[in-house]
């Protein structure tokens, strides 16, 4: 009986050492550091080149203002003109003619108003002392206006047939390097069609085909370092000053116009550049994060998100592109999201930790 109650005693002593064991928690785990950013969505500006060509500002294609077979040709692509100097000629001989023809014209309506004036005059004279009828006066009077307007018609043909003789010579209309022809001798040309091209040599453009990422990020104004691609010790600064609205229907590029004041002479017309500058990326208020902030886990990017009771969650991202440092997030951080930049393999869902803020990327 003895042995019993010893034994049952151990027993019921070992019962209430098995109940303190269960009653104990283990002590919980303390907050790690996490360094993390502050999400600012802002403008990323990227450096760009292109190759383009040096080309004048103002071009002027000139050309007839009449129709007629060329005769003449005085210069030649690379002739430097001034204003006023004769380009070319066509055959005048039946503009001459009808300038012969308009002044015969407009001495037979002298002649016709001439003779009505006085006839006009008479039988006015005879209407006042009851020797006409107003019948006879009103057609003299019709015969006076008709013989003005006559003259009036005549001397207007006159006119237009001289024009038409002098615009049988083609002139530079402003100074500049001939930098295209249109037309040979011998040709038959029409009004309005190109004969010779002119090219400003004061006002030069650095002219570039952009692609659509570069076009929507330029902006007129901003400057452009120009170099010549064969020598680019030769640089000069220059500035955007056209931005096409419209792509290439071939190329599907966009022309961005860059002008250059400041040109040397060895930047001659049609010489090829390289334009260098930066630009701001298309992409509006676009997140940059390092790339060591994404998870590696998954399919879908993900990055750990510090709340407001400092615990972390899992939020999937949507990556515009991966740059050499930064990875561009076009979708799933807003203003003030505070994510985790290192370490972000050891975090478990629902984490605490203590934040260590490192200020955000801007470019």
């Amino acid at each position: 009986m003895e042995k019993f109650v010893r034994y049952a005693g151990l027993s019921a002593l070992g019962l209430l050492l098995l109940a303190g064991c269960k009653e104990e928690k283990p002590a919980s785990a303390p907050p790690r550091p996490a360094r993390i950013i502050e999400v600012e969505p802002h403008e990323t500006v990227f450096s760009v080149q292109a190759s383009g060509k040096i080309q004048a500002r103002y071009v002027s294609n000139v050309g007839f203002l009449v129709s007629g077979r060329m005769i003449s040709r005085n210069v030649d692509v690379g002739a430097v003109v001034a204003s006023g100097t004769l380009l070319a000629a066509i055959d005048d001989v039946d503009y001459s003619n009808k300038l012969i023809a308009a002044r015969s014209q407009v001495s037979a309506a002298q002649a016709d108003l001439a003779q009505a004036g006085p006839q006009e005059e008479r039988f006015r004279k005879l209407l006042s002392e009851g020797f006409a009828t107003q019948a006879n006066y009103d057609r003299a009077l019709k015969e006076l206006d008709n013989a003005k307007a006559a003259l009036v018609a005549a001397q207007a043909n006159q006119r237009l047939a001289e024009d038409s003789l002098r615009y049988t010579k083609l002139v530079a209309p402003t100074e500049g390097a001939v930098t295209e022809v249109g037309a040979n001798v011998g040709q038959v040309v029409t009004p309005g069609q190109m004969v010779i091209q002119i090219s400003k040599m004061d006002d030069k453009d650095a002219v570039f085909a952009a692609s659509a990422r570069t076009a929507a990020g330029a902006t007129v104004g901003r400057k452009v370092k120009v170099a010549l691609q064969d020598n680019p010790s030769i640089e000069v600064d220059g500035t955007i000053r056209e931005i096409s609205p419209s792509a290439d229907p071939t190329t599907g590029t966009y022309t961005l116009k860059v002008s250059v004041p400041d040109a040397p002479e060895s930047m001659r017309l049609g010489a090829i550049v390289v334009g260098r500058g930066e630009i701001v990326s298309p992409d509006s208020n676009i997140v940059t994060l390092p790339p060591q902030a994404l998870l590696q886990t998954g399919t879908t990017p993900q990055v750990w998100v510090v709340g407001a009771d400092d615990l972390v969650q899992k939020r999937a991202i949507t990556v515009a592109r991966y740059d050499a440092n930064q990875v561009v997030v076009e979708r799933g951080l807003v203003k003030g999201d505070r994510v985790v930049i290192a370490g972000v393999n050891t975090l478990a869902e629902g984490q605490k930790v203590v934040p260590q803020t490192q200020p955000a990327e801007t470019k």
